[in-house]
């Protein structure tokens, strides 16, 4: 399955312990949120059309659609910021391995997405699109017959509009 949070368990622990020490101490370090990280939804509307892109006959699985969220991997104060909006949708079926890859491939060039050619060699498909406000925005389709559990996962992100996390 697609994480969204990927976090070492390493700073999952050290994010337990600030919580612990904020909780006894009654500190609490965590900033407020800065700013608007997608004005007007913009950026999650401009990645929003990636969950139409399952091929026929595939079995729609996840689907989801996240805003940013105000967030730190690791509980320190210096690296909470937005994180990006997301789209993903897994799904099983749709054909063979080739002929997912390259009805995705058509239908995310129709939508003006480009993708990244060195990424094609490595058996993953990665996009990028240039956003009406500047941003650059990326999708990644991963999975197919042999991943675990079997299926694919696209997702599409885009980057804050303002104060990013950062260190994760």
């Amino acid at each position: 399955m697609w994480g969204f949070e990927r976090r070492s368990a390493q700073g999952v622990l050290s994010a337990a312990v600030a919580a612990t020490v904020m909780a006894l101490t009654g500190c609490d370090v965590t900033p407020l949120p800065v700013g608007d990280p997608d004005p007007g939804h913009r950026r999650l509307k401009a990645i929003h059309p990636v969950l139409s892109m399952v091929p026929p006959g595939a079995h729609v699985t996840l689907k989801q659609s996240v805003e940013p969220r105000w967030d730190s991997c690791d509980g320190i104060k210096s690296t909470y910021g937005w994180d990006d909006a997301t789209v993903a949708v897994d799904f099983t079926g749709g054909g063979s391995a080739p002929e997912v890859a390259a009805h995705i491939r058509v239908a995310m060039r129709n939508l003006g997405w480009t993708i990244d050619q060195d990424t094609v060699d490595q058996g993953e498909f990665t996009w990028h699109k240039k956003l009406d406000h500047g941003a650059r925005a990326t999708a990644v389709l991963i999975g197919g017959p042999g991943s675990e559990p079997p299926g694919w996962s696209l997702q599409a992100t885009a980057p804050p509009a303002t104060h990013p996390s950062k260190g994760c």
